[in-house]
Parts: C-alpha cells; sequence; structure tokens
C-alpha cells in the first residue's frame, strides 16, 4: 500500500470513529432527555469524550493499519475501547468538577458506541475491499519458500479483495527461476538475489516460509532484515505441529511445567460459546423448521426411499455421536442444489441444543474416518464440532489446508470470530445459490 493510501486509510478511520462516538453519545443523550434529565450539559461532555475515545483507541492498537480491518479480534477490541473510553470521561469530568454525569446517560453512551463503532468498522472492511476491487490500497508480494505450506498461502491471498496482498511469485531455495508452481506464478529466482527480485517486480513486501528454506537462507533473511531496503518481512509459521489447546505453566519444586488443557474453551469463553450455541442455536432451529418440512416433504416426493441419513460422527474428545443430515442420491432431483447450498445439512440444528455440535467449529468427522483425521484429532477434538465452520467460508483444495483453518479458528476463537463465521455462512449460501439460478 502506498504513503498515501495509508494515509488516507488512517484519516479516514479517524473520521469514522469520530462520527461514530459522537452519534453514539448524542442518541444517549436523547434517551436522558426521555427521562426528564436536562441534557444540554452533556455536549460539553461529548467534546472531552470524543478526544479520550480516539486516544484510547489508538492506544488499543486501532489505528495500526498492520492489523485493523481484517482480524475479528478488532470488534472486541472496539468494545474494550468504549469501556475505557467511558471510563476516562468519568475521571476527566470528576477531576475537573464539571457536572454530574448520570448513570443513565453513561451506560446509554457506552452501549451505543460500542454499537456504532463497530458499526463503522463493519462499513469501513466493505469500503475498503471496494477499493481493492478497484486496485487500490493493495501490497504486492513475494512468497520466500514454494512448499505446500508457500502454495497453500498463495491460494488463500488469491481473492485480493479479502487479503489486500497480490502475489507475483515466489523465490525458493531448491527449484530454478522459472518453474511453474500455480496459478500462473513461477519461482523468480533464488532468495540471494531477493532485494533485485523485489525492487524488478515492485514487491513491498516478503511473505517468509521457514520451513521451505535451508537454515542458513532463513538465517540470512533475519540479519537483513533491519536493512530489508524498505521491504516489510512477514514470517508465516507452521501450524501442523502447534496444539489448539493453550498450554498454562504449572511449578512443580521450582520446575516449571507446561500443562495441556483437554479443552480448548473454559471459563468466560466457554461461557460466550454456550451463549451463541444455544440461544443463536435455538433460534436458528425455529426459524429452519418450516424448511426443514419443505425440503423433507420435496424429497420424499422426488425420491424414493429414506430421506435422512443418520451417521456416526466425532465430537468433542473424540466421543462419537449419531448425527442426521438429509439423504440425497446423486441421481435424484433436487440433489445438487441441497449439497451445494449447504442445505442438506440443516438437521444439524437439532444436535446444538442438545449439547453434541456448536453451531460454529470444525468440520464433523465420521467415526469411519477417524485414522485419516488420525493427526489433527487431539487438536480439533477439543472442541464441538460445528454446524458451519472455516471450512464453510475460506476455499481450500486439500484436507492439510481444511486442518489449518481449523486449528487457526480453535486457538484464535473469540465470539466475534463466530459471528463473523456466521455472517459469512449466510452469504456463502446465498451466493451459491445465485449462482446455481443465474447457470
Amino acid at each position: 500500500m502506498s504513503k498515501r493510501g495509508q494515509y488516507l486509510l488512517f484519516s479516514a478511520l479517524i473520521a469514522s470513529d469520530t462520527v461514530a462516538v459522537a452519534v453514539g453519545l448524542i442518541a444517549a443523550m436523547f434517551v436522558v432527555s426521555r427521562l426528564g434529565i436536562n441534557s444540554a450539559p452533556y455536549l460539553g461532555a461529548i467534546q472531552w469524550a470524543l478526544l479520550g475515545y480516539l486516544l484510547v483507541f489508538a492506544v488499543l492498537g486501532l489505528y495500526d493499519l498492520e492489523t485493523v480491518l481484517e482480524d475479528s479480534q478488532e470488534y472486541a477490541t472496539v468494545a474494550t475501547g468504549c469501556t475505557y473510553g467511558i471510563i476516562v470521561l468519568v475521571v476527566v469530568n470528576a477531576l475537573g468538577g464539571r457536572i454530574d454525569l448520570s448513570i443513565v446517560w453513561l451506560g446509554a453512551g457506552w452501549t451505543a458506541t460500542m454499537f456504532t463503532v463497530a458499526l463503522g468498522r463493519f462499513l469501513m472492511r466493505r469500503v475498503v475491499r471496494a477499493f481493492r476491487r478497484q486496485g487500490h490500497l493493495i501490497v504486492r508480494a513475494i512468497i520466500v519458500g514454494a512448499d505446500q505450506q508457500g502454495r497453500t498461502i498463495a491460494r488463500q491471498f488469491r481473492s485480493v479483495a479479502d487479503s489486500g496482498v497480490h502475489v507475483v511469485g515466489f523465490v525458493d531455495d531448491f527449484l530454478p527461476a522459472g518453474t511453474p508452481v500455480q496459478d500462473g506464478l513461477t519461482v523468480l529466482g533464488h532468495p540471494t538475489a531477493l532485494a533485485d527480485i523485489a525492487r524488478e517486480h515492485n514487491a513491498t513486501e516478503l511473505v517468509v516460509v521457514p520451513s521451505s528454506l535451508a537454515w542458513e537462507t532463513f538465517q540470512e533473511i533475519l540479519e537483513r532484515s533491519a536493512f530489508a531496503d524498505g521491504l516489510k518481512i512477514r514470517i508465516s509459521p507452521g501450524y501442523y505441529d502447534l496444539l489448539a489447546t493453550t498450554p498454562r505453566v504449572a511449578h512443580r519444586n521450582f520446575v516449571p511445567l507446561i500443562l495441556l488443557d483437554r479443552a480448548r474453551l473454559t471459563g468466560f469463553d466457554l461461557l460466550m460459546k454456550l451463549a451463541i450455541d444455544y440461544g443463536a442455536g435455538l433460534i436458528a432451529l425455529g426459524l429452519s423448521l418450516p424448511l426443514m418440512a419443505l425440503i423433507a416433504t420435496w424429497l420424499r416426493v422426488a425420491n424414493r426411499g429414506p430421506i435422512l441419513y443418520r451417521q456416526s460422527m466425532l465430537g468433542q474428545g473424540g466421543r462419537p455421536f449419531r448425527a442426521t443430515v438429509f439423504r440425497l442420491e446423486a441421481d435424484r432431483p433436487g440433489a445438487a442444489f441441497l449439497r451445494d447450498t449447504g442445505l442438506a445439512l440443516l438437521p444439524l440444528l437439532f444436535a446444538v441444543p442438545a449439547g453434541r455440535m456448536s453451531l460454529v467449529g470444525p468440520r464433523p468427522i465420521p467415526e469411519e474416518d477417524r485414522r485419516l483425521y488420525q493427526r489433527w484429532l487431539p487438536n480439533i477434538a477439543s472442541v464441538k464440532p460445528g454446524v458451519s465452520g472455516p471450512w464453510a467460508v475460506v476455499p481450500v483444495a486439500s484436507l492439510d489446508e481444511e486442518m489449518r483453518a481449523a486449528i487457526f479458528y480453535i486457538r484464535n476463537w473469540t465470539i466475534w470470530l463466530d459471528l463473523q463465521i456466521l455472517v459469512q455462512t449466510v452469504l456463502v449460501v446465498l451466493r451459491r445459490r445465485w449462482e446455481r439460478l443465474t447457470e
């Protein structure tokens, strides 16, 4: 991304947050005025609040262009920032002895600003993606390492509107220049000529895959990182051998020992996950019942034999459970439509309130395929399988790529990530339906 693009994006973020905070606090003023409280003095407090909110957002990294508008964790940081913003406002007002702030206004303002700022950030993501589709706000990158992991990264960056990265090619220790890799991308040369290759192709970033390089090459890149001639170096760690559960350190007689939890989500995270599953899960099941009845009737009329298929799946901890989906036959009417849109999986919603599945999680694994997934099972079995998940919204070309996405999801779980995947699931289903209608 050019310096001008960075400046414009930074300015747009500040403007969006300023408007969002002002709208939220002014909306809270109307709530207070409805209760018969004089709201006029709050206009001065709002001016101080704007400054306080923006300073808090900056301290929390909400204007760090390396991390914003990409990760769902940003929404959690927005909530934290709005909380601290209200606290700063109370403290400043108390020290200045200005006005008595109504607890109703503070509560309404806190709630409203969380919503308006998060909405503003959501809309900013849509705007940024629109600009990327026009060729703006994009960085040109070279992937250092053309092994399977490097190729997977290139595929995941293929949607420039989502990633903001245009991959121009690879450099590799072991493949000669000109070797085709995938999707029209080739090996551009050897890592020893990395600086010259980057200048030739106007690349500003390097994505380094350490596992695909000779140790000497990786060490040289690290040593020269401070003198990279303006190149930004990013390192992509391998995910295959990382545990999805969070390690804890326990001490026994001054000996530090790493304890691995069997379950990935505990404490407050677990409560939030259960709230989504039993709250949104019951709502989704209720709304889906008429559609499931319609599909069942359609299959009964169009097909012969049973309309449901029950299969033993692996649940949390590797414990098997029985799951039901619509039974599809390739040569029957409607089978392709139900499979492509994911509607064949709707009966899995019954397993959510039963506590066997989550709305969002790794793909349910048939018990008969246990050996195929044995390598990753200790990690993905640390959470419940999901009716939807990263496997449903992230394009993957192999089992390794799907497991990489699943482990990333487990390690980086937040309630915001679940909500993002649920929204993306609806969009993917609608997109596939539209594509089939226009074929």
